[in-house]
């Protein structure tokens, strides 16, 4: 049974930053055309919300399934250590950061918009991906 949720718990965690990647990728590919440089925005900005709302409903599958499987591990099998309650503090500030970050930067932009506003977005992308990465690095080095 640990084998099992422990694999639930990373894949669910590979598949959440997976689709942050994808839209990254997304996002940077829509870019020239909700910049007004090509194409019709106002058609491709619904394509980005429609993408947004079907990664939303993804993430929120895999969110909990990382935080469910990390806390039946917990309980079960490693104990709640200083390095558990660690890891999903990061989950948490991660999931309040981002939120936080799309009312704030995200929500209030209209397209076509001026690139300097668009790159907005990348930052979203810079303060997911950071709390990725310390949550691996509190993973593997931090034990």
């Amino acid at each position: 049974m640990y084998q099992f949720l422990l694999l639930i718990h990373v894949t669910c965690f590979a598949l959440w930053m997976g689709a942050v990647a994808a839209s990254l990728l997304v996002v940077r590919t829509l870019e020239p055309r909700l910049t007004g440089v090509t194409g019709d925005a106002t058609q491709d900005a619904s394509l980005l919300r429609a993408y947004i709302r079907q990664e939303v409903k993804f993430v929120d599958v895999v969110f909990a399934g990382v935080l469910v499987s990390g806390i039946m591990l917990a309980q079960l099998y490693t104990g709640w250590t200083p390095w558990v309650l660690t890891k999903i503090g990061l989950f948490i500030a991660q999931f309040v950061a981002t939120m936080a970050y799309i009312q704030v930067f995200i929500r209030p932009l209209t397209y076509p918009c001026p690139p300097h506003h668009y790159r907005r977005w990348y930052g979203l992308f810079a303060v997911s991906l950071s709390f990725f990465a310390v949550t691996l690095l509190v993973v593997f080095f931090g034990r």
